[in-house]
């Protein structure tokens, strides 16, 4: 991913220009990956106008539906947004296949896609307010980390599980290429 590379080399900056970088290429990236199509079609993108039906379809031997990949991305957007307001969040899964847990009817298919725009909005919404500082500062559940990096991170994994569900879409034919970047 160019623009995690673009962030990791500047993360060493720590004057205010650096920090504005990092903070606008985050936002980005983060765009890119939510609902900007790029080079990749965006998450929120790929499951435009999916229905319940299509969300809970699984190829033979597939590991997680559409709905269970949102379901994962949520979870773990909605922990980092909480650690990023400065709230001590704590895991509520067990493990990590326990993030994929789904309901099964279109009021919970609808309630997890409201839910993940909920999320996201509000990210956006913090990232654009936070000071450039906070990207430099350290991650309270990973003081090794700083907020940039793991920022970087979490932007990739969105993009990760968003090629993940718009394969899941062609594989099943209801991916519409004219949509965005097959």
């Amino acid at each position: 991913m160019y623009w995690r590379m673009a962030v990791l080399s500047i993360v060493g900056r720590s004057t205010a220009a650096g920090d504005a970088m990092i903070k606008e290429t985050l936002i980005q990236q983060f765009s890119t990956c939510y609902d900007q199509n790029g080079w990749f079609v965006a998450v929120r993108n790929a499951l435009d106008g999916v229905t319940a039906e299509q969300a809970i379809w699984k190829p033979e031997g597939a590991d997680n539906s559409i709905r269970e990949t949102l379901a994962h991305l949520s979870y773990y957007n909605h922990a980092y947004l909480q650690r990023f307001k400065g709230i001590d969040y704590e895991y509520t899964a067990a493990d990590n296949d326990a993030t994929f847990k789904a309901g099964s009817s279109e009021a919970d298919w609808e309630t997890e896609v409201a839910r993940f725009d909920s999320i996201m909005t509000q990210w956006r919404d913090l990232l654009n307010a936070a000071d450039e500082s906070k990207f430099d500062q350290p991650v309270p559940t990973k003081p090794e980390r700083r907020w940039s990096e793991l920022l970087a991170d979490v932007n990739a994994h969105n993009a990760y599980h968003g090629g993940q569900i718009l394969l899941l879409r062609k594989l099943q034919g209801s991916w519409n290429p004219e949509k965005g970047v097959s």
